[in-house]
C-alpha cells in the first residue's frame, strides 16, 4: 500500500493505471483515501502505481438531480407526477 496525501478518485486512478483494480484504505469519513494498493488480479508494479499516483489529478463529478433520484428509484417524470405537475 502506498500512502497518499492528496485527493484520489480511485475509479479514475484505476483507469489511468490499467483498469485492473485497486484497493484503498479510507478515513472515517469514507471518502478520503489514505492508502492505495494493487488488487490481487492487478499485474502492475508498485513503481507503476506510485508513478500513476504522482501524475493523478482527481476529478470529482457532482451527481445530477437525475442521478440522485435514480438512487431511490425515481425519474424526473415520477417526481413531477408526485408533485402534481404532470409527467413529460
Amino acid at each position: 500500500m502506498i500512502k497518499v496525501n492528496k485527493p484520489i478518485n480511485l475509479e479514475q486512478l484505476d483507469k489511468e493505471l490499467n483498469g485492473k483494480g485497486l484497493i484503498a484504505t479510507v478515513a472515517d469519513d469514507k471518502t478520503t483515501v489514505l492508502e492505495v494498493g494493487l488488487a490481487s488480479e492487478n499485474d502492475a508494479t508498485e513503481l507503476e502505481l506510485a508513478e500513476a499516483i504522482k501524475a493523478h489529478k482527481a476529478l470529482f463529478v457532482e451527481p445530477t438531480i437525475e442521478d440522485k433520484l435514480a438512487v431511490v428509484g425515481l425519474s424526473i417524470d415520477d417526481l413531477k407526477t408526485a408533485l402534481g405537475l404532470g409527467g413529460n
